[in-house]
């Protein structure tokens, strides 16, 4: 976008945090489909699943929340269910069905809405193993992450196309020095700020900003996780992601494999195979 350039994170956070958020074009198709096959007896958890294969709906939507409730009850919002439940099934649709579309041919949003999916959908996997876990709210804080990539990508693609330019030279080896030298900025710092700006729940801000607590580790590791399966089944990181997975959940390693969406069964026999211990040996999750 000419002019802006020379942005930094905080002018870009004050220009996208009034900008309205497109959705993709899947979404509307998929609520029609729903409400065609079941009609008045679709759920409010068929409702909510949409939001988990588009992370700007999700976006739109919680943001929608916030405004609909007082402060004090909108920062409980933090499950897709919980967004549906706060705007009701009505303004839930209206939200859909009013709401821009993003190009398909916008194919590096696409590839990062795609991962930030399939983060949540592995969080929300990898949080049904733990005993305490709320399974909704890992999902949730891992889909909305990337957020800064994905307003990025969505408003000027233009710049996150330079950072993936750099990371692909080689002159970076890892995405956020990518950013910081294409850009001069990290994108998690504009999804930071952004948070704050749009008055998420408090609980998803903290999952975001990735302190040390248990559930952030987890929902950090399903993004990273992501990010790996999105290279193959072969990324030489996925057998350390498996095991902190384990670590982390309590459950074994055939268990977080198991559950990982996505996964053909063969991948998942691949995978399994790079990650079991030798023979006579266990891992702390499974003593």
């Amino acid at each position: 976008m000419a002019g802006q350039s020379w942005w930094g994170a905080t002018q870009w956070v004050a220009y996208l945090a009034y900008q309205e958020q497109p959705i993709n074009l899947a979404s509307k198709l998929a609520l029609r489909e729903m409400e065609a096959a079941s009609g008045d007896s679709l759920t409010g958890q068929a409702y909510a699943s949409l939001m988990l294969n588009d992370p700007m709906l999700a976006l739109r939507l919680i943001k929608a929340a916030n405004l609909r409730l007082p402060r004090r009850m909108a920062r409980d919002i933090t499950t897709a269910l919980g967004v549906v439940m706060a705007l009701g099934t009505v303004a839930f649709r209206e939200q859909i069905e009013s709401a821009p579309e993003i190009s398909t041919a916008n194919s590096g949003f696409m590839a990062c809405e795609a991962r930030a999916s399939l983060a949540a959908h592995i969080a929300h996997a990898w949080g049904t193993l733990h005993y305490d876990m709320d399974a909704a709210e890992l999902a949730m804080a891992a889909l909305l992450a990337n957020a800064g990539e994905l307003e990025m990508w969505a408003i000027a693609p233009d710049l996150p196309q330079k950072a993936l330019d750099e990371l692909q030279s080689g002159r970076a080896t890892r995405s956020e020095v990518a950013q910081r030298q294409a850009c001069g900025f990290a994108f998690h710092d504009i999804t930071l700020l952004l948070s704050e700006t749009w008055n998420l729940p408090q609980l998803i801000r903290q999952l975001i900003r990735g302190d040390e607590s248990l559930r952030a580790r987890i929902a950090r590791l399903a993004v990273n996780t992501a990010r790996h399966l999105s290279n193959g089944i072969d990324d030489p990181a996925l057998p350390d992601d498996m095991r902190e997975a384990a670590k982390l959940t309590g459950a074994t390693l055939s268990q977080v494999v198991a559950v990982l969406p996505d996964v053909s069964p063969e991948g998942k026999a691949f995978l399994l195979q790079l990650v079991e211990p030798e023979e006579g040996f266990s891992t702390a999750s499974e003593t």
